[in-house]
């Protein structure tokens, strides 16, 4: 008898600390995974996000560049260009900027109606009324901040606000980390996305983007983009780079594809419209709506 009992709690033991490695490793494996993500991305080890798709039955065609800014169905942005350390701005980079609303706030062309929508939904849903703290910066205003506070501020060309795809937002008595203890900014972390938007500097992306969590500072992409990005928790060095360059991909009713800049581009036959980003690693991505 008291061998059977030995014998059943060694069991008991062993399988304990069998759970124990296992729930260990797991943690670890969570804890790291950012950094293998981060590892993986610089050894050139992408995956495509899991919302998106081959397209391989697309009926394709080669257009060239000209072609393409005389069809009318095809409008050129600057909404998916990767601003970082890494993939700087060009010293004479000129944003596609318009002032929002005559309110001295400049913003990307294509976010104008986007932002009008996520300000108003926030209004109508919180009460607060949206407002900016920071929007377009020049090189030169970029290049004070840096020399004022080299360390908050980053280097000149890597900040996405001389995009103009960029802004610093709050509500009333919540602005920079106290923005996400408001209504109006937790509606703005969950929901921005449905506007085009994405929170640039998630919470979850430290590792890759190599800047902490700032839930005050949204990001216009456009869509589908802002869906696959929130929806798989991905930050935006990893969607832009998980594209195969010239590989086309389904995502929510529209076609997409990353193309290197400098030859034809190849697009569907058919497609109701179309739009053409450079993503500033020297490619295009191209939205098609079919």
């Amino acid at each position: 008898m008291m061998k059977s009992l030995n014998k059943k709690a060694k069991t008991i033991i062993i399988a304990a600390f069998a759970a124990v490695l296992f729930v260990s490793a797991a943690v670890a494996f969570i804890l790291n995974y950012h950094n293998i993500y981060a590892f993986a991305l610089k050894n050139g080890w992408f995956c495509t996000p899991v919302a998106v798709e081959n397209a391989d039955d697309t009926d394709l065609q080669e257009y060239s560049l000209n072609e393409l800014l005389s069809d009318s169905r095809v409008s050129f942005d600057q909404s998916l260009m990767l601003v970082n350390t890494t993939y700087l701005l060009p010293e004479d980079f000129i944003p596609d900027v318009v002032e929002y609303k005559d309110t001295t706030v400049f913003m990307s062309r294509p976010m104008i109606d986007a932002y009008a929508q996520l300000s108003g939904a926030v209004k109508e849903l919180t009460g607060n009324k949206l407002y900016v703290s920071s929007d377009l910066r020049t090189r030169e205003e970029q290049e004070a901040l840096y020399r004022e506070d080299p360390a908050t501020a980053t280097i000149p060309g890597a900040s996405e606000h001389q995009s103009g795809l960029a802004l610093d937002v709050y509500v009333a008595y919540y602005a920079g980390d106290a923005f996400l203890k408001s209504p109006s900014g937790r509606f703005v972390n969950t929901h921005a996305h449905e506007y085009g938007f994405i929170i640039r500097y998630p919470s979850y992306g430290e590792e890759i983007t190599g800047i902490r969590y700032e839930p005050w500072h949204i990001r216009y992409v456009g869509a589908p983009h802002a869906g696959v990005i929130y929806n798989n928790q991905l930050t935006l060095e990893e969607y832009i780079l998980s594209f195969e360059i010239g590989e086309w991909y389904e995502i929510d009713g529209y076609l997409v594809s990353r193309q290197t800049m400098g030859g034809n581009i190849t697009m569907p036959e058919d497609f109701t419209s179309c739009t053409i980003s450079p993503d500033n690693t020297g490619c295009y991505i191209i939205t098609v709506k079919k």
